[in-house]
């Protein structure tokens, strides 16, 4: 753990916000980044390409571009070639849920439900 947080620093360092104007963050062996779609894309590329020389690989499988419903085709056009799946309604990420509102609903209201099963199963 304590590895990937000094490569990741040492590659969060490498693709600073004046490279590619993203926004990002990053938790264990997770990077995060928020901004512009077509810099977003500069940012997986710069990562895809110079992760590895910290030993950080991308798994473009697990990761997922989460877009406004009007930018969705933009997403899908700059992003198509990447593996990267590109959402218009949302998903969950680090124990939250980012999306529309009606994702948000929808993944609250199936969490809820999973908690009133599991206490039903609870002697009384």
């Amino acid at each position: 753990m304590a590895m990937y947080a000094i490569g990741l620093s040492v590659l969060q360092e490498e693709i600073s916000y004046e490279k590619t104007q993203v926004k990002q963050v990053a938790y264990a062996d997770d990077l995060t980044g928020a901004g512009k779609i077509s810099e977003l894309r500069k940012w997986w590329d710069f990562v895809k390409k110079n992760g590895p020389t910290i030993g950080y690989t991308t798994n473009a499988t697990k990761s997922i571009l989460i877009v406004k419903p009007e930018h969705y085709e933009i997403g899908m056009r700059l992003f198509r070639d990447s593996g990267v799946t590109v959402t218009k309604n949302g998903q969950r990420h680090l124990g939250a849920v980012v999306g529309t509102p009606e994702f948000k609903q929808k993944y609250v209201e199936e969490k809820v439900s999973e908690w009133v099963k599991e206490v039903g199963v609870l002697p009384t």
